[in-house]
């Protein structure tokens, strides 16, 4: 217990926690390109022509794309530094970015959607291998992916009401330009990251794609992986929407809506750092279970009970929480897993992140086209709940009580 005491209390250098603040920048990067799409979605669609339910596809296609770019990527991720990762995505985020807003047309838009999803591809897969990286210590690492995920947090409490004002003031293709600048940031901070360590294993393994053998060989990892979608899905399905849902059928102005994204984030912030705590204390499993089911009540109620602001609001809240908490509770199994390259674990978990926000949309998108109606949407998205609870119980149920014995000792 002393030694344990003593390891938690370890000084690290002040290089490792510059290190850590660029995989905070480069988590919200990659939230703010792909969240910006919510608030930003009414005035694309009606200057290109399209209802909400068809440019609320942009997100479905560049999931899609980031799914293919990560499934690719994976076998290399334990070959090349973080630092040249974040080039390669920044360059990538910003290229899209560009185009997207210089686009003449809804095609270049979504060309440029394409562009900037295959840079954000693997962004949060580099930002988690990294952790793991900086933080040999797994109560440390488990507190940096609870800031990494905080640095996602603030994009709603702060980046997303000045996109929305931004929008408001001088139009969508200056807010999307202005993500330009923070993703600059990051490929400045590249430069400054810690060397990657050598993984000795990689000159073991005669081919790359020996990972996936290694990933997918495992059941628990596969379900998890799994989890990681549906909740992905959830997640993305239920905030593109969320803009034109409080607009359509609350009337909301701007500013209520950067009200409700500041409150939101607010909350979930408090959540994304007591998640750590609560992933050391109890099981991982268990705390999976209890999000899910938040949400699944969250989102299948809408329109029954969740009827006003407020109660949209008290949804918001528990969507942002639920999901938050169960993607920091699915990476921390996975980090934990015996599998080989956790770097390939986590492009890979990135992939199946990628098809759930290509889906999550899909699903949304398909309800409320077919309904008109968001409230049918979301409750139609909520069904993905329970199926993740399944999931879980399905390939957890005979070795979750010793994943927590062995985090314990």
């Amino acid at each position: 217990m002393v030694g344990e005491r003593v390891e938690h209390r370890k000084r690290y250098p002040a290089q490792t926690w510059f290190g850590l603040l660029v995989f905070c920048l480069a988590a919200a990067v990659n939230l703010l390109q792909s969240a910006s799409l919510s608030p930003l979605l009414p005035r694309i669609g009606a200057e290109f022509g399209t209802p909400d339910a068809v440019t609320g596809q942009l997100a479905t296609i560049g999931s899609l794309v980031g799914f293919g770019f990560s499934v690719a990527a994976a076998p290399w991720m334990d070959r090349w530094s973080r630092a040249t990762w974040f080039r390669i995505e920044g360059s990538l985020v910003i290229g899209g970015l560009l185009l997207a807003v210089l686009s003449p047309s809804f095609a270049w838009l979504a060309a440029g959607r394409v562009l900037t999803a295959s840079g954000a591809a693997l962004i949060m897969a580099n930002c988690m291998t990294g952790a793991r990286e900086l933080f040999p210590d797994p109560v440390w690492r488990n507190r940096a992916i609870g800031f990494i995920t905080s640095a996602t947090t603030l994009v709603l409490i702060a980046g997303l009401p000045i996109v929305t004002q931004i929008d408001a003031r001088f139009g969508w293709r200056v807010a999307m330009g202005a993500i330009v600048i923070p993703a600059l940031l990051l490929i400045a901070g590249t430069f400054f990251l810690p060397t990657t360590p050598r993984q000795s294993i990689v000159a073991a393994r005669p081919s790359p794609l020996a990972a996936f053998r290694d990933v997918f060989g495992d059941r628990r990892v596969r379900s998890l992986l799994v989890v990681l979608s549906l909740c992905s899905a959830l997640y993305t399905g239920w905030f593109v929407y969320f803009g034109a849902y409080t607009t359509g059928v609350f009337a909301v102005s701007a500013g209520v809506l950067s009200l409700l994204f500041f409150l939101a984030g607010g909350v979930q912030l408090v959540a994304n750092n007591l998640a750590p705590i609560l992933v050391r204390r109890f099981d991982p499993v268990q705390i999976l279970n209890g999000t899910m089911s938040a949400v699944a009540l969250a989102l299948l109620l809408t329109g029954i009970v969740v009827v006003t602001v407020p109660g949209a609001f008290v949804a918001a809240v528990t969507v942002l929480i639920g999901t938050g908490m169960a993607y920091i509770a699915t990476n921390v199994l996975l980090l934990d897993s015996d599998v080989p390259h956790p770097g390939a674990i986590m492009a890979l978990a990135a992939a199946m992140g990628a098809l759930g926000a290509a889906f999550g949309p899909l699903i949304s998108g398909i309800a409320l086209a077919n309904s008109g109606s968001f409230e049918v949407a979301y409750r139609t998205l909520g069904i993905l709940a329970p199926v993740a609870i399944l999931t879980v119980w399905l390939g957890t149920r005979s070795g979750a009580r010793a994943t927590i014995v062995k985090r314990a000792s």
